[in-house]
């Protein structure tokens, strides 16, 4: 057992104790922050963060050396800025986030002004529900590639869990409107995925365009709400991001709460993620009673670095009167 202290600056960074907790990993040192409020929270090896609810999360094992085998490339070069990043990405996959995390940091010492760690390490502070922290990161991460598409993503996503809607969406409208930028398109280039995907690639665009609706709908901008979904096509050809463009359809009228919910056995996406996108929308239209119901159970999915999961424990938590 591990002990690490934090503090609860302000409002969601305030949500509980619980909530903020630094998580200790296998083989680190614990995290320390002085101010007033702070206390001690004891987690379990192995645990990475706590849910606002208080459940303790844990990552998963690595029963396939995948790490075992990034570290050890490291170790035969540990200041390699590729390398720390290639070991904190492969951590990704078992929800080993403090870890990442650390590595993330040593790569921003070594490069402060590589924007990759930057927008990896706010990530995964999205992933422990320390949102404060993932704005912080994310923001410095825009000022050095303002064209990225996954910066723009996370930090959208990082404002929304904030409960600063309207940022959220002048963010993801900030990057839907650079779709045709010549500079954004001359940014495109392997390992740099350019806001100009917007035009070009429809994963992209239905996913940053959800997100974008979703904000513009708790920011009370129904006119944009509107703008936005008129740009959305049907038949658009979507494999992989199929649960943001069936919700994007539910807001056109084109489907049903019941279409998405109850899909069959055969679905194409995980509940917590098409889910959220019904509950947000009933919550934007004031329907807080049938949108609650649905928030209860996506806070059950145990897959807890979800982003509808984690999304439904913030507005959960809001209804409850815990923010």
């Amino acid at each position: 057992m591990r002990h690490v202290s934090f503090s609860r600056p302000h409002m969601l960074a305030a949500f509980t104790a619980a909530g903020l907790a630094v998580a200790a990993c296998a083989g680190e040192e614990p995290q320390t922050e002085e101010a007033a409020g702070d206390r001690e929270v004891a987690l379990a090896d192995g645990q990475q963060a706590v849910s606002l609810f208080g459940e303790p999360l844990f990552q998963q094992d690595d029963t396939t050396g995948a790490i075992a085998d990034a570290d050890a490339a490291l170790a035969e070069s540990p200041d390699d800025v590729e390398r720390l990043i290639a070991s904190g990405r492969v951590r990704r996959n078992f929800w080993h986030y403090r870890q990442a995390m650390e590595l993330y940091s040593r790569a921003i010492d070594l490069a402060p002004s590589d924007w990759r760690p930057y927008r990896f390490r706010g990530h995964r502070y999205i992933s422990v529900r320390e949102f404060d922290a993932a704005i912080v990161d994310l923001e410095r991460a825009r000022e050095l590639a303002p064209m990225n598409w996954d910066v723009a993503y996370h930090l959208g996503l990082a404002y929304f869990l904030a409960g600063r809607f309207g940022d959220a969406h002048a963010e993801y409208r900030r990057c839907l409107d650079l779709a045709e930028d010549p500079a954004a398109r001359g940014a495109s280039a392997d390992g740099f995925r350019s806001c100009s995907e917007n035009a070009d690639d429809p994963e992209s665009f239905v996913a940053m365009t959800e997100w974008a609706v979703r904000a513009a709908a708790r920011a009370d901008d129904d006119a944009d709400v509107q703008r936005l979904l008129e740009t959305v096509a049907t038949g658009l050809d979507v494999s992989e991001n199929v649960a943001y463009y069936h919700d994007l359809l539910y807001y056109k009228g084109e489907m049903t709460a019941e279409d998405l919910l109850d899909p069959g056995p055969d679905a194409p996406y995980r509940m917590e993620t098409v889910g959220f996108g019904v509950a947000n929308w009933m919550l934007a239209q004031g329907d807080t009673a049938r949108a609650r119901a649905i928030l209860e159970g996506l806070v059950e999915d145990p897959w807890w670095p979800g982003f509808g999961r984690i999304a439904a424990e913030v507005e959960l938590f809001r209804l409850t009167g815990g923010g």
